[in-house]
């Protein structure tokens, strides 16, 4: 497959925008007689920012259905994944690719990331005390912690499925490099609660958080559990790490509905390993091999080996994960069971990146 290649002109530049220009196409052909599931589908096709800018002010039909819940949910699961680019220099916007159309299709954000990579869930993201949508350029500001804080704030946001509510998670961080120290830990319901509410968690030493379906996990440092919140019952527990997995390189990862856990077993191959949350369980499932990556991309960095790899997470478990070779600025999408690879290239000569899995959407918030 073809790579991309993104730069200063590029970032600006994205898929030629939708256009339309009137509901009657021809006096025989009127997309007003559609039924309306065949345009729901129709619309399904059609990227959320291009909805926002464009199909839902078409006509009173398009809105309506473009405005439904159900609508708005289907859009969603059907909506593909793709990898947020974070460029920390000169207080660049932000950048999402994904693949579409058989490429990796680029577009830019309308804002800037204040600190590390932000936490994103269902097409929502939340950063420096508020909840914003890329996709439809609306914000809520979360209510003000009245702790006395210092440098080192972390957010996570999940979905609780039972109350149909999102829920944001506030740890108050000795440090922002990992591991994490966690001093206090609080959580919010949007749209309902008016401040924060304290949540009694161990003082512990941990990794960046990962979310799935209603949790949020967090690996501890010592590598041997994963602390987990159940944003429905607002509850914590800890699930032993296999004892094959202890103090071996690895990863975790959102699949969407469970966590997974990629640990290095020889060469460039890896283990995956899926927790159920519910559970509370280990189940391994199959061994993906990064090999191709060197043969593709090994001329680009001296002595490559597997520390020039460096993974983000799944577009579409288990079978596309995104990644990054590091010192060259690729961003690579590499499909782990027929080993076709995209990528494209960030080209800036300073500051640093941070990446992080995301998907656009048209989703909103429930009382804001």
């Amino acid at each position: 497959m073809l790579g991309g290649t993104l730069n200063r002109g590029d970032a600006n530049r994205r898929s030629r925008p939708y256009c339309f220009r009137r509901c009657k196409l021809s006096s025989s052909t009127n997309i007003e007689s559609l039924p309306d599931d065949l345009l729901f589908q129709i619309l399904l096709e059609v990227p959320a920012q291009d909805i926002q800018k464009g199909a839902r002010l078409v006509c009173k039909k398009w809105h309506r259905i473009i405005c439904n819940r159900r609508f708005v949910d289907a859009h969603l699961h059907h909506s593909t994944p793709g990898i947020i680019v974070d460029i920390r220099r000169h207080s660049s916007p932000a950048v999402f690719a994904a693949t579409g159309r058989g490429r990796v299709e680029i577009s830019k954000f309308n804002f800037v990331f204040r600190d590390r990579a932000p936490a994103s869930c269902n097409g929502l993201i939340v950063e420096d005390n508020y909840i914003s949508n890329p996709a439809t350029n609306k914000r809520f500001d979360l209510p003000a912690y009245s702790a006395k804080l210092g440098r080192g704030i972390c957010y996570a946001i999940a979905y609780a499925e039972v109350s149909k509510q999102y829920k944001v998670v506030l740890m108050h961080c000795s440090k922002y490099n990992e591991p994490l120290e966690i001093l206090k830990c609080a959580i919010l319901t949007v749209g309902v609660d008016k401040s924060w509410r304290h949540l009694h968690m161990k003082n512990l030493s941990i990794g960046a958080p990962v979310t799935t379906d209603g949790f949020v996990h967090w690996p501890r440092s010592d590598d041997t559990h994963v602390l987990t919140l159940n944003v429905e019952t607002e509850i914590f527990t800890e699930t032993p790490v296999p004892k094959v997995c202890v103090q071996r390189p690895k990863y975790y990862m959102s699949t969407g509905k469970s966590l997974s856990l990629l640990v290095l077993c020889g060469g460039y191959s890896f283990e995956v390993w899926e927790m159920k949350p519910e559970m509370g369980e280990w189940t391994k499932l199959f061994k993906i091999d990064l090999e191709p990556l060197k043969g593709r991309f090994g001329h680009l960095v001296n002595k490559f080996c597997l520390a020039h790899i460096r993974l983000i997470g799944w577009l579409n478990y288990p079978e596309v994960l995104a990644l990054r070779i590091s010192a060259s600025q690729l961003c690579v999408i590499y499909n782990v069971r027929t080993q076709e690879i995209d990528y494209f290239e960030v080209y800036y000569l300073s500051g640093y990146h941070n990446y992080g899995v995301h998907r656009n959407s048209l989703v909103w918030l429930s009382g804001c």
